[in-house]
């Protein structure tokens, strides 16, 4: 079933003046953050208590169940939130073709960082030195990279772009949230004001050019787990200014404006290109679909 963006409003006509009020998309903003912040302490907690006093495979095997767990508690606090503010079921995350979304964004991901490192490898900038001694660093990536990829899709794309395209359309909305969620990462290590900019075009374009296709979470969440994992996870590459060991072991060299400096390649001009051409062709395809919500003037055609 393709959904549409409409579909994905608030389904309430309210009739006082409180109902409008809540009903305003950006009191919506601040109402689902309400449902969503609770698990999110929770987590937190939950790490700096349990955490602390366990050591080796306990971790390990503790980790992919907290992973389980809080996802399912973030899906049933949106949905609730959908249920009983949109009075609506939250059809952007429901999980009827989940599996295949999320393996085409993140098969699309494997091919433009494969791209990328190629790339480097043949201008002599990347270097396999060895392969990692702990293979299961792979698996532990895939679900730290997992969590950190819903939580921000969650809020970036189901939260913050949604509801601001609700509010003013699409244009607005991409751009408004592609700085946010760049800026967002000016306070990581190595972040620059340009590497901010990288990261809005990177995700804050791309992914939201994916949701804005399907107008679920999986894709762009598959494309961003995608991204984020197999440049560090598997490649060994640092991811948004961190350093992580990954499955291979390289040595990069050469210019920042190729390689991404110590920032890794979402500072690539390669990187930014090719993302942003990907993203534009998402952008195109939703069009054709007729997915792109009108200014707020221009609604009566939608």
């Amino acid at each position: 079933m393709q959904l549409r963006a409409d579909q994905l409003f608030s389904q309430v006509r309210p009739v006082s003046r409180l109902g409008m009020f809540v009903q305003f998309p950006m009191v919506r903003m601040l109402i689902a953050l309400m449902f969503l912040l609770p698990v999110l302490a929770a987590n937190k907690a939950f790490k700096m208590a349990v955490y602390p006093a366990l050591s080796g495979n306990t971790v390990v095997l503790l980790r992919y169940i907290e992973a389980a767990v809080f996802f399912a508690l973030f899906v049933v606090a949106y949905r609730l939130y959908a249920k009983h503010i949109e009075k609506r079921p939250a059809l952007e995350i429901g999980i009827t073709g989940w599996a295949r979304e999320t393996g085409a964004g993140f098969l699309i991901s494997f091919v433009l960082v494969s791209f990328i490192v190629a790339l480097l490898a043949v201008f002599g900038c990347y270097r396999i030195v060895s392969l990692s001694e702990t293979p299961s660093i792979a698996v532990d990536l895939l679900f730290k990279f997992f969590m950190g990829a819903f939580l921000e899709e969650l809020l970036f794309r189901l939260v913050l772009f949604k509801l601001t395209e609700e509010l003013l359309g699409s244009w607005p909305a991409v751009a408004l949230q592609a700085l946010l969620f760049g800026f967002s990462h000016l306070a990581n290590e190595n972040a620059t004001v340009f590497t901010s900019f990288a990261i809005a075009i990177i995700g804050g374009l791309l992914y939201t050019a994916a949701y804005m296709y399907t107008r679920r979470i999986w894709f762009p969440l598959g494309l961003h787990l995608g991204w984020n994992y197999f440049q560090s996870g598997i490649f060994g590459m640092p991811n948004s200014g961190s350093a992580y060991d990954g499955l291979l072991i390289p040595q990069i060299t050469g210019p920042a404006w190729l390689t991404g400096g110590t920032f890794g390649i979402e500072a690539s001009y390669v990187a930014i290109l090719l993302c942003c051409v990907t993203g534009a062709a998402l952008v195109v395809r939703a069009q054709r679909r007729g997915q792109l919500v009108p200014l707020i003037g221009k609604r009566a055609t939608m």
